[in-house]
């Protein structure tokens, strides 16, 4: 006999899929953006000004002091999306274990969320990621409630 999930441990599976669904649109956007990244990197570096000065964008992205930004996100991103799953799968089977690791999981979200703010990145990063530390807290309260103690306890 199944017994029901409560809406607590709902609500936390369909915001780790929020958390996820919002890292892939950081990913791609990384992508699609990939020199405004670069720029927003360059400007606390000053070799990068001094090569984007000499050459322009195109010679500084193709420079070797410039992080691949865009494969770091994918592999991030890939990774994440695969421990999300995992964890997801154990929370929903009764793992009270879980809930440790996915409150360690949103609080490294909303640490990672709060340096991103002041990295000088395009204004949709900077919105992208205080959506990441609202959607980590969120997060951290569904796992948290009442409901999700006694649904762990059950087991």
């Amino acid at each position: 006999m199944a017994r029901d999930v409560p809406r607590s441990v709902t609500n936390s599976v369909r915001v780790l899929g929020l958390i996820v669904a919002t890292s892939g649109l950081i990913t791609l956007l990384t992508w699609w953006m990939r020199d405004e990244v670069i720029l927003g990197w360059a400007e606390g570096n000053p070799s990068a000004q001094e090569i984007l000065a000499q050459g322009g964008i195109e010679q500084l992205r193709e420079s070797p002091i410039v992080p691949g930004f865009v494969a770091l996100s994918v592999v991030a991103f890939v990774g994440f999306t695969a421990l999300a799953l995992v964890l997801g799968s154990f929370f929903l089977g009764g793992h009270g274990w879980t809930r440790l690791v996915l409150t360690a999981t949103a609080g490294v979200g909303v640490l990672v969320g709060a340096v991103c703010l002041d990295a000088h990145l395009p204004a949709i990063f900077v919105v992208l990621s205080a959506l990441v530390i609202v959607e980590g807290l969120v997060l951290s309260f569904f796992l948290w409630q009442r409901q999700t103690t006694t649904y762990l306890r059950e087991v």
